[in-house]
């Protein structure tokens, strides 16, 4: 016979009103997980409570205050977002972790959102034993008008989502009348007012499937075109609602599992504060798609064949070229007494518009490559995925011997073209003004700038590295967004355009915006970290400064040739400084490459086994034929 307790003794006095919210206030006290004895003490209190309950007859207490609140919430709102916007939801949820809510009388949601149910319940309530939840189930079931009214309380607000504008856009219907979530208030309030006409079952059934159907084709469109973070939420919320709705009217026709229901539902409590589980999968589609795009730019960056190795060499070296000036523009902004924004402002200014004139010219610029070659190899460890043929094993060897030995032709290409470019600029210099263009002290900072004894050089080039990774992502989003809107498109047809410039002017701005809009937001991205990620880390007093490999390179030759004109030039120096030229671009392809690379498999979801396995074999294949890595791939006949 089960011990009394006082506590449990003192909540179930007759003369007292029956204390619905202490009496699981005191339940849940108890631990849920096992015991010594191997039951765990919650359990051993529930059975004490239904003992208790049933001695003193206050079973029908018990049912009557679980059944005088409402369940139409909690049926039909717990574990499911409130909002239907992904930033609205997440505001939420932040302020009801900070600031307290006072909840309405009346609402089992309420009351069993102020418990604070975590995972543990939820596990401690699915392991209970059959012969524990057997009289228990009668008790706390909901009235069968709660499941309807859950049912038509969802159906209204799926069918908002539903035939909200952005998302009618995607559906294959003409109007928005003949959308299934036109209907799907009226099915499913028929079904309610006729539960047993089977006819009114078949309705719901074939609404539900139209509106499955709707959302399977708006998916994919979005595999088509490009996505948004609120669409996907919404899609993601409507999904949820119509399967909540379709197990709502199978309890009220006493089909379904009410077991795995009640834990879903507490973990539904558990979940709906968390802001972290709401992010993950909608950010996770948006960054598939990110890096979707980004690896279909990074197809043009792996050459697969010596004439195209040749070509980015060629592009590559018109890179160079231009950044030569780039470097000497820094350092006379930095020679100007401007303050700290002004600065800023020009510097970046300096680098967007030399990278966007790099990009409209053809020519390459080699640490923009890693990251968008990594997206690449994602897709393609995508595509090969648990084949584990040794054809897909060699495929995905191929792709990182291209992408590595033309990341080796594009490095090459910038650095050999910029510094003898850069040295003829201080020999134009020279032959113009007399003197050389950089002033010792600026000079010996460019020198030193590149030695990888100095604190911090192999540092900041890592530094660099994320910020070419993030500027990757810049260009990605930029490429979903455009497709998303449909601007190419857009911008063809518009009838300003086409009245002002004429449909032959319109269509170029569309192949324009189509091809260079994403290198073009990229390329800025990249300026402005370059310019102000050292700005602003110098603000909160930490000294920062970026190592890119073709700028550095370009500042070794402008700073050795100031040097040299002015009898002053140390070549131990100089060595130091080609070697650190290696290691910085080493660093920021290794960096940019291995960010983009993680970024992209967890947004494909894939494990670190395969990808751990692949790598393996790489260093076997190096190590037999290093060449293939580094040197132009052999002719094809």
């Amino acid at each position: 016979m089960p011990v009394p307790d006082p506590r449990l003794e003192a909540l179930l006095e007759s003369n007292s009103t029956f204390r619905l919210e202490a009496l699981l206030r005191w339940l849940l006290e108890a631990s849920p997980t096992p015991s010594e004895d191997g039951e765990p003490r919650r359990t051993s209190r529930l059975r004490r409570l239904h003992a208790a309950l049933t001695g003193r007859g206050l079973e029908g207490q018990l049912r009557e205050a679980w059944t005088h609140a409402s369940a139409v919430r909690l049926l039909a709102e717990t574990g499911l977002p409130d909002r239907t916007t992904l930033l609205g939801e997440g505001f939420q949820r932040v302020v009801d972790r900070i600031i307290p809510r006072l909840d309405p009388e009346g609402d089992l949601y309420a009351l069993l959102d102020r418990l604070g149910l975590d995972e543990a319940d939820a596990r401690w309530m699915a392991s209970l034993p059959e012969e524990l939840r057997a009289p228990w189930a009668p008790l706390l079931a909901p009235p069968r008008e709660s499941w309807f009214h859950a049912a038509r309380l969802l159906a209204h607000r799926a069918s908002a989502v539903g035939l909200s504008r952005d998302l009618l856009a995607l559906t294959p219907e003409g109007s928005d009348a003949e959308s299934p979530f036109f209907e799907l208030d009226h099915v499913v309030r028929s079904l309610g007012e006729a539960p047993g006409d089977p006819a009114a079952w078949r309705d719901w059934e074939a609404c539900l499937a139209a509106c499955r159907s709707t959302l399977r084709f708006v998916q994919a469109r979005l595999d088509e075109r490009g996505v948004s973070t609120d669409l996907i939420f919404r899609l993601e919320l409507v999904e949820a609602q119509l399967t909540r709705m379709d197990r709502l009217l199978g309890f009220a026709l006493a089909r379904g599992d009410g077991r795995a229901f009640a834990v879903e539902l507490v973990q539904g409590c558990a979940r709906q504060h968390d802001l972290a589980t709401l992010v993950r999968g909608t950010v996770k589609r948006l960054a598939r798609k990110v890096v979707e795009h980004t690896g279909e730019t990074g197809e043009h960056y792996i050459a697969r064949n010596r004439a195209e190795w040749w070509a980015m060499g060629r592009s590559a070296a018109g890179g160079g070229l231009l950044t030569a000036g780039t470097a000497l523009l820094k350092f006379g902004l930095f020679a100007l007494p401007l303050a700290p924004l002004l600065l800023g402002l020009g510097v970046a200014s300096n680098y967007a518009i030399s990278f966007i004139a790099l990009q409209l010219l053809g020519f390459s610029l080699a640490s923009k490559q890693p990251a968008m070659t990594a997206a690449a190899l994602a897709r393609s460890l995508e595509e090969h995925h648990g084949l584990g043929t040794a054809v897909a094993l060699e495929a995905e060897i191929e792709l990182v011997a291209a992408i590595t030995r033309t990341q080796v032709m594009a490095t090459l290409g910038n650095v050999l073209a910029t510094i003898p470019t850069a040295v003829g600029i201080c020999a134009l210099w020279l032959w113009l003004s007399g003197h050389a263009p950089l002033g010792p002290a600026a000079a010996l900072h460019g020198l030193e700038s590149n030695d990888p004894r100095h604190a911090g050089t192999l540092i900041y080039a890592a530094v660099t590295g994320v910020l070419l990774w993030l500027s990757s992502l810049a260009a990605g989003w930029a490429a979903n967004w455009s497709a998303y809107r449909g601007l190419p498109v857009a911008l063809e047809r518009n009838h300003r355009l086409r009245s002002w410039f004429g449909a032959s002017a319109a269509g170029s701005m569309a192949r324009f915006t189509r091809k260079q809009l994403p290198g073009i937001v990229g390329y800025t991205a990249l300026g402005f970290l370059l310019a102000f990620v050292p700005l602003m880390a110098a603000f909160a007093g930490i000294h920062l400064e970026v190592r890119h490999v073709t700028l550095q390179a370009a500042a070794l030759a402008l700073a050795a040739a100031s040097l040299f004109l002015q009898g002053t030039l140390a070549w131990t120096a100089v060595a130091w400084g080609l070697l650190g030229i290696g290691l910085i671009g080493v660093l920021n392809f290794v960096v940019s490459f291995a960010m983009a690379l993680w970024t992209a498999m967890r947004a494909r979801d894939l494990d670190g086994h395969a990808s751990r396995r692949l790598w393996i074999k790489i260093l076997k294949a190096f190590n037999r034929q290093p060449g293939r890595f580094l040197w132009a791939p052999p002719k094809t006949h």
